[in-house]
Parts: structure tokens; sequence; C-alpha cells
């Protein structure tokens, strides 16, 4: 990682997260063509489409022979963590979107040897630019960034998502909520977990977790948080390969342990 020029690359992920951004407002007034992924919940459109052709053209413009893997492109997750590569989400919270509800973003982010060291999300609505680099801080639109300074999870508000149609997912999501309504000061489910977590790196949010997440949905973010103060981990509380599928604890740090504490909490039946 030492001859990479970080700071070069974060300025490219800038301008690809921008260029899907613009995209994603310009098929805001169009009609667009949905697709379920699954049987009635997962969803993608024909912006989700356009605005990764977007961002992949800008990558490709400065980075022609670099590993790209995009959400609208699964077919190419089988790469090695050990090298460098791009995960782009180029709608981030596509439900949201679709539905006209303004809570959406193009995320960007670089692995190196499963590391996040790059990452760029732009919610192109509010023109906000969230970006970091591995040990160069997290900033939005050049403001630093620092995590909330709540020391309870008692004291956070803490966003449990999860997006399937199967009853197991559903379930356990339901137990996850439960959970984490005991403990804290609230759960929301916006969507969009890029930008939940750009939101927890900016000190607005406290907590968040998530079963099963891809790269793309949560690696940017992920440094985000860690430049900011924070911690991102899976529900065991260890530190996992950024370029792998992991269940996600994020949170100001300060609040982390008891976070993950709660993600283990039983119920009984009726009770």
């Amino acid at each position: 990682m030492t001859d990479l020029d970080l700071e070069a690359l974060a300025g490219t992920a800038e301008r690809a997260a921008r260029a899907g951004g613009a995209v994603l407002l310009e098929y805001q007034d169009r009609v667009l063509e949905v697709t379920l992924k699954d049987e009635r919940v997962d969803v993608s459109s024909s912006a989700d489409l356009a605005a990764q052709e977007a961002v992949l053209a800008a990558i490709a413009a400065e980075r022609p022979d670099d590993v790209v893997v995009g959400e609208e492109s699964p077919s190419d997750t089988g790469v090695a963590s050990e090298g460098l590569v791009w995960w782009v989400d180029p709608l981030d919270g596509s439900r949201a979107y679709i539905d006209g509800f303004p809570w959406f973003a193009t995320a960007v982010a670089i692995t190196v040897g499963g590391e996040p060291v790059v990452a760029a999300v732009y919610d192109p609505l509010r023109d906000e630019l969230y970006r970091a680099v591995r040990g160069g801080g997290a900033t939005c639109n050049g403001r630093p960034l620092r995590v909330a300074t709540a020391e309870k999870v008692a004291e956070v508000v803490v966003i449990v998502q999860a997006q399937s149609s199967d009853p197991a997912v559903i379930a356990e999501f339901a137990r996850l909520m439960r959970a984490m309504l005991t403990v804290s000061a609230g759960v929301r489910f916006p969507g969009a977990p890029a930008l939940v977590m750009a939101h927890i790196a900016a000190g607005h949010l406290g907590g968040y977790v998530e079963r099963d997440m891809n790269p793309w949905d949560v690696a940017g973010g992920r440094l985000l948080i860690e430049e900011a103060g924070g911690r991102v981990t899976d529900f065991e509380g260890r530190t996992r390969d950024a370029s792998s599928r992991y269940d996600v604890v994020a949170s100001n740090g300060a609040v982390h342990d008891e976070l993950v504490a709660a993600t283990g909490m039983q119920f009984e039946e009726g009770g």
C-alpha cells in the first residue's frame, strides 16, 4: 500500500461518486424500469444501472486497469482481497429513490488487501460529499467529521435494517429490532447503509446493525466511521476483511461493546 497515492485515488473516487449522483438527479424525472431481485423487497432500477455506468466510466478514465465491482454486476464478486479493488454502489437506497423519498446516495470505496483505504459517499440532493482516506481523516465537503460523544447505548438512536422477503431473515430482523429497542434511545430503518454510516461518522447517529452486508454497502462507510473515531466490527466484535460479506455493527466507538452485546440478546417465546 505504501506506493499508492491515496489522495489521488480519493480524487478519482470523488469524481466517480459525483458522476453517479448527477445521473441519479437526472433520472428523478424519468419513468423508471424496476426489477425485483427477490419476491417483493430487494429492487433495482434503470437509474441504478445508468448511475453505475457513469461511475465505472469515471473510474476507467483514470484507472483503466483496476478491478471494479459494482452492485449491479454481482458476477464480478469473485475477486482476490489481496489487491486493490473498487467497490461501487451506484444507488444506495434504491427503494427510497424509486418511491421519491429523499434518502439515497452513490457510494464508492477502495480496499487493498481487504482493508478500506478510500471512501466517497455522495448525497446529490444535499450536495454533500463524505470523503475519507486511511490515516487522513474523514470530511464532509471539506469539514472534518467526528462521531457522537454519547457514552451509553441508551443515549443513541440505532439503525436496524434488513432487505429481504425471506421469512428467516425477517424473523432475525425482528429479533434485532426488539433487542435494540430494549437498550437504545430509539430505532430507525431509513435504508441506504452507506449514507447511514456517513451520518454516524458525522455524529448524527450513534449506531447501526445489519446482517450479511456486501462490501459495496459498507466498506466506504466503515472507513468514514473509523477515520471519524468510531468502530465497525461483526456481531462478535471482530474486525473483518472489508472485501467480504459480514454482519455489521457500527458505532461511535464508546457504545460499541454494549451494542455488540445487544446483538446477542435472546427473548423467550411470548416474553
